[in-house]
């Protein structure tokens, strides 16, 4: 089910107008008409020049998914916006990014918490993302190759995670490595073949589970780096 409480247009929505974005405010303007609100959210992302993620520079501000290397995709802004706002990121919090990718989502989650870990199973699309991040000065953001499914790998807890593939079930080791109140939001794949979004919190050592809406992302693959 949806939202009705951050985005209540959702619930009844029919139709969605579709935009020409050429300009990073042009898609600022086009979150706001589909309910992102969140003053900080919106200004991550106009710090954060979508251009330099894609080389699809005439649909770099669209608002979709666009394809990048190794067969995975930049993340539709929406989507990222939409799950930054269930994570509640406050300046003080430390964020795993499973699928970084080429390291746009990362950019912008950068902008607001203390620091980023991202992950990332192909080498190719890690490079990448550390150059690109390296251009904007970002340096609150650490690396590192490796399976999602299996997590950081030290002790280290987290606040949020954040996962930027598809998966049928919700890897273990990272919900280990949420701290209390922590939450983990990610695109929950079923059976029929469909997607949501899945926000689960932790709450005295249980954890709750909520649909949120439906998506459509890459697989998220329990298997070895690629290097």
């Amino acid at each position: 089910m949806l939202s009705s409480k951050l985005f209540p247009w959702q619930k009844n929505k029919k139709k969605h107008t579709i935009y020409k974005n050429e300009k990073n405010e042009e898609l600022i303007q086009e979150l706001r008409s589909e309910g992102i609100a969140d003053e900080k959210i919106l200004t991550a992302i106009r710090a954060v020049p979508r251009e330099l993620f894609t080389e699809k520079l005439d649909e770099a501000y669209e608002n979709k998914a666009l394809s990048v290397e190794c067969g995975q995709t930049l993340t539709q802004p929406f989507c990222t916006a939409y799950m930054a706002s269930f994570l509640n990121l406050r300046k003080t919090d430390t964020i795993l990014d499973i699928g970084c990718g080429v390291g746009w989502s990362t950019a912008v989650i950068s902008k607001l918490c203390k620091t980023v870990f991202a992950m990332e199973r192909f080498k190719k699309l890690l490079d990448i993302a550390k150059k690109n991040i390296a251009k904007l000065k970002i340096e609150n953001v650490q690396f590192k190759l490796g399976n999602g499914f299996e997590g950081w790998g030290d002790k280290t807890l987290f606040d949020a995670i954040t996962i930027g593939a598809a998966s049928e079930v919700i890897p273990v080791k990272l919900l280990e490595s949420l701290k209390s109140n922590g939450r983990l939001i990610m695109p929950k794949k079923y059976e029929a073949g469909n997607q949501k979004l899945l926000l689960v919190t932790k709450k005295s050592g249980n954890f709750e589970q909520k649909e949120l809406l439906d998506v459509k992302f890459v697989p998220l693959l329990n298997e070895a780096s690629v290097k």
